[in-house]
């Protein structure tokens, strides 16, 4: 195959400089993760072609394709843009949303790879003051650890007792990882806080005494992870999944409207206070 006559210093959003600066790694965003068999016969295929017959997956869920050299760059994006596939996420913009599994998962307490489609599709590459990225777990397992993004949601499920259809079996006692339900000598009794909002006492309660009081995705602010970490603050209450379009929306405004150049949203935060932020957005703090 001819070789492009193209600059190896010339830049292009998505691809990355190596180590080897005669070469390029190209990233590719993956929605919430998933990627079918004719796409990553695709990839493989440009892999082998264009650079050294191998892929790598990165932190956010995304896929790279290494060792493609400068000259062949634009020939190797041609084809991979032709098929479908967007290239990038980096730069100062919304990144490549990260989401788990728990729409499939037996834990998810919520679509989040629904929800990550819905939030891709409006806000996915639109411009910020430095970069945002945006995480969604189903459960307060927390594989995708949502508070490590300048932007999180995590699936909650807030469980609700009746006392008279307890039959003080003691079965969600023991399902409980947190210890957050206890015999007293009142009956059965919930702890809120140490209770994580999982539901798993909800789904093993044999009688419906343990029922869902709400449920929906908890909000965290202003978190990164890197060379100086920042957990993100949880903000406001359970929000359903509508909410949460639209309250990223606010979100990425007021970062936009309140952030000085090349800011991170967290350190954004830290300047201005949790609760003024909490203000601008219509939303009561509320720390865990």
């Amino acid at each position: 195959m001819a070789q492009q006559n193209v600059s190896s210093n010339k830049k292009i959003p998505g691809c990355i400089t190596q180590k080897d600066s005669n070469y390029r790694v190209i990233r590719l965003k993956i929605l919430a993760g998933n990627v079918d068999c004719e796409q990553m016969e695709k990839i493989m295929d440009i892999a082998r072609r264009y650079g050294r017959g191998y892929i790598s997956l990165t932190t956010r869920l995304n896929i790279e394709i290494p060792w493609v050299h400068a000259d062949m760059l634009e020939a190797a994006l041609g084809e991979l843009v032709n098929a479908g596939f967007v290239v990038g996420s980096t730069g100062p913009t919304v990144r490549a949303i990260v989401s788990c599994k728990g729409t499939v998962c037996s834990h998810g307490l919520g679509d989040t790879q629904e929800l990550c489609r819905r939030l891709d599709k409006v806000y996915f590459g639109t411009s910020t003051p430095s970069k945002f990225k945006i995480g969604i777990v189903g459960c307060p397992n927390n594989c995708g650890k949502a508070q490590l993004n300048d932007l999180g949601f995590m699936g909650q499920c807030i469980p609700e007792l009746d006392a008279d259809k307890c039959a003080e079996c003691e079965l969600c006692i023991s399902v409980c990882k947190v210890r957050a339900i206890e015999r007293t000598d009142e009956g059965i009794r919930i702890d809120r806080s140490k209770c994580v909002n999982c539901g798993t006492c909800v789904q093993q309660c044999a009688t419906g005494a343990l029922s869902v009081e709400s449920q929906g995705f908890a909000v965290f602010l202003g978190g990164k992870f890197g060379r100086r970490y920042k957990i993100g603050q949880r903000i406001g209450d359970l929000y359903t999944m509508d909410e949460i379009v639209e309250l990223t929306g606010k979100i990425l405004d007021y970062y936009r409207a309140n952030a000085m150049p090349g800011e991170r949203f967290g350190d954004m935060i830290e300047r201005l206070s949790l609760d003024e932020v909490a203000v601008g957005l219509g939303m009561a703090p509320k720390q865990e």
